[in-house]
């Protein structure tokens, strides 16, 4: 009996065995299982991460023969561009805090800072733009090694100290301004026909509505510049990591952006060092009038034998030349609207033209001198920029290009504008493009 029970009990004992193994390999293999899908899940999740912020930055949004634009670049690039147009935006609210009172002023400004949020609000659009710049400027930096240009780090910081305003030695003086061109001694024609006091322009003066200028092109919307005002090395860094932190890129970013400046404009020198810093230019004065029988009238007036100067402070409606006998000063060609400026480069000097039609009217024209000219500063500048877009564009043309529209997944959106900025603005821009309230008293029906 007692054996019995034993046995009953070694039996209980070993199934109780038996089950807690079976029980603890099931827990070993539960734990495994787990382990593996946390294992796999980090894996993924280290995958991920490796993938956003180590491979993904290196692809290549762009190659410029063979060379990459990595994603990396790109969204720094439009960062700083962003900045810039935030700047952009501030320059503008300074103007409405100025005028806040006068509606009529700030008309001027709505234009230009509507265009500003249009770009930060568009991040295709201007991602676009950021490529397009970023592969003329892979061509220009290319072109420049092979001809041997060099942009030293000490340029790059320095560049980059004095873009915040810090100048580590000193401020620098400002250059004088160019000294005017002198006009030429008159000869004994120039003499005879202005009369015993000529005042000659140096320069093209300024022209008033009503002279026949030509329609200018549109400038680019100013950008702040940081003060010149000097100040320590501590607060030039302090500024520095608070404008890269608001940006949201590194410093080293920053170098490769102003480093890739500096090449465009030692690029420039060269591409631009034979425009021509001359031109033809004619000295003329001219007498504006409405209809063409008053223009003929002073046309015979002047075959007569009388005076030019006086007949344009007679008739002429140019506010601007009228008083000073219809001078025009110096201007060389594209300066003024074409039938004029046709008109005075075909005379011979003290030759008088019929009457010319443009848009402002009827004119006569005398020439009062012809003359190989310096360019002024900035129609030399121009035909410079013109000259170095236009080697861009061959350059361009013929390079082999490759975009990856895959980067417009990843055009950044930062930094912006306060969102309360944002809904001060449309609520000016509501309340400037609204009629003005009528005074009281005055509706617009019928008044009794």
């Amino acid at each position: 009996m007692a054996e019995r029970k034993r046995g009953k009990v070694l039996e209980k004992g070993r199934k109780y065995q038996y089950f807690n193994r079976r029980v603890q390999a099931q827990q070993r293999l539960l734990h495994i299982i787990i382990g593996s899908i946390v294992g796999v899940v980090v894996l993924l999740l280290l995958a991920g991460l490796v993938w956003q912020y180590v491979i993904l930055p290196d692809r290549a949004v762009a190659k410029v023969n063979g060379e990459p634009i990595t994603l990396r670049e790109f969204q720094a690039r439009v960062r700083v561009e962003r900045m810039t147009l935030i700047n952009q935006v501030n320059y503008y609210l300074t103007f409405f805090q100025i005028f806040g009172n006068q509606p009529e002023m700030l008309q001027q400004f709505l234009g230009p800072l509507e265009s500003l949020l249009n770009q930060l609000e568009d991040a295709e659009a201007l991602g676009q733009q950021v490529l397009d710049a970023m592969i003329d400027e892979r061509l220009i930096v290319q072109e420049a090694r092979r001809r041997g240009i060099e942009v030293t780090d000490e340029e790059v910081e320095k560049a980059i100290q004095e873009a915040f305003g810090y100048y580590a030695s000193g401020t620098p003086t400002p250059e004088p301004s160019p000294t005017p061109w002198a006009t030429s001694t008159l000869s004994a024609t120039q003499i005879a026909l202005l009369g015993p006091s000529p005042t000659p322009s140096p320069t093209l003066a300024a022209t008033p509505q009503g002279t026949p200028t030509a329609a200018g092109e549109p400038t680019a919307s100013p950008t702040p510049k940081p003060t010149a005002t000097p100040f320590t090395a501590e607060a030039y860094r302090q500024r520095l990591d608070e404008w890269l932190a608001q940006a949201g890129i590194s410093y080293d970013e920053l170098r490769e952006i102003v480093r890739v400046q500096l090449y465009r404009q030692k690029l420039a020198e060269q591409i631009t060092a034979d425009v021509p810093t001359t031109e033809e230019q004619v000295w003329a004065r001219h007498i504006l009038v409405e209809d063409e029988a008053t223009a003929q009238k002073i046309w015979e007036k002047l075959q007569a034998g009388e005076d030019f100067a006086a007949l344009a402070k007679e008739y002429s409606q140019d506010p601007g030349s009228a008083p000073r006998g219809g001078d025009l000063g110096w201007f060389g060609r594209g300066t003024m609207v074409k039938p004029f400026e046709d008109a005075a480069f075909s005379l011979d000097i003290g030759e008088i033209s019929p009457p010319v039609q443009t848009d402002f009217g009827w004119h006569i024209i005398q020439v009062l001198g012809r003359e190989e000219r310096p360019l002024p500063e900035d129609r030399l500048q121009a035909a410079k920029d013109q000259a170095f877009r236009e080697w861009l564009r061959q350059v361009r043309a013929e390079a082999d290009i490759e975009v990856y529209d895959w980067w417009r997944k990843y055009v950044p959106t930062e930094p912006d504008l306060n969102p309360q900025l944002k809904v001060q603005l449309q609520q000016l821009f509501r309340s400037l493009q609204q009629p003005p309230a009528a005074p009281p008293g005055e509706s617009g029906g019928q008044q009794p």
